[in-house]
């Protein structure tokens, strides 16, 4: 019996024209199943798509680096601050050329230079909450995620050479790489959220498609990559799906 149910969104259980959102939510609801979003997206962008299920419904943003269940708070993992700064002396100052690095909160995300500030305007996924530092310390809030973007991926060993024994990659594709605290993905927060409601890995069913997903697939019990995406190519589930919220609704919904 399913008792959990852990999702990424984009491109999952929302496609890039929308999608169920929280009527899905609402429905596992009153089938006595909790939901659970894993994303790597923040906490404000989260309680904006799904308004209406937020309180009853668990979400790992910034891929499991913050957990809330409504206003609780079930996991908080910041990158030390101590790392920021040296990633932003050590890199972002000193680093190759044509790098720019963003830095996420709970709720804003703070860019190093004009052309990661011009990037995330375009993306127009933070709504207004871009804003432009010259040093860490301007952030007045935790850290949850440092994301790259690199002109030459190459760059990336350059920053993996240096880092990769601070933080923990999450993701490196398509010129992006990005970085939350050592021990932290998906899969951790979806582990310490079954402990937390004691609930077994057989009662667990999740979703998801990309690189950030695969710790996540293989922590639940039973799993789904959407077709033709990199959880799909890398077998790192159980099952395929073609359309999450259809399998969902087939599965539990009926």
């Amino acid at each position: 019996m399913i008792k959990l149910l852990c999702s990424d969104i984009d491109n999952t259980l929302l496609k890039k024209d929308g999608g169920a959102g929280d009527s899905v939510l609402k429905r596992l609801k009153t089938k006595g199943i909790l939901p659970m979003l894993a994303t790597g997206r923040s906490i404000a962008d989260v309680f904006a798509i799904f308004r209406e299920s937020r309180e009853n419904t668990v979400v790992a943003s910034l891929d499991g680096g913050l957990v809330l269940i409504g206003d609780s708070v079930l996991v908080d993992r910041p990158v030390d601050g101590n790392i920021v700064r040296a990633f932003f002396d050590g890199f972002v100052r000193t680093g190759p050329m044509g790098c720019a690095a963003i830095f996420y909160t709970a709720a804003d995300c703070y860019v190093t230079d004009e052309s990661a500030e011009k990037m995330m305007r375009a993306q127009n996924s933070m709504q207004g909450r871009v804003k432009r530092i010259s040093d860490p310390r301007d952030i007045p809030s935790p850290v949850y995620k440092i994301s790259v973007y690199s002109e030459t991926e190459k760059d990336f060993d350059y920053l993996f050479a240096d880092w990769e024994n601070y933080m923990n990659c999450v993701y490196r594709k398509d010129h992006w790489c990005e970085f939350v605290s050592a021990g932290t993905d998906k899969g951790t927060a979806l582990s310490l959220v079954m402990e937390k409601f004691m609930i077994n890995r057989d009662e667990v069913i999740a979703f998801g498609d990309g690189e950030n997903d695969f710790t996540m697939l293989e922590t639940a019990g039973c799993s789904y990559a959407v077709e033709g995406s990199p959880a799909h190519r890398e077998e790192k589930a159980d099952f395929v799906t073609k359309d999450a919220v259809r399998t969902i609704e087939e599965l539990l919904l009926k």
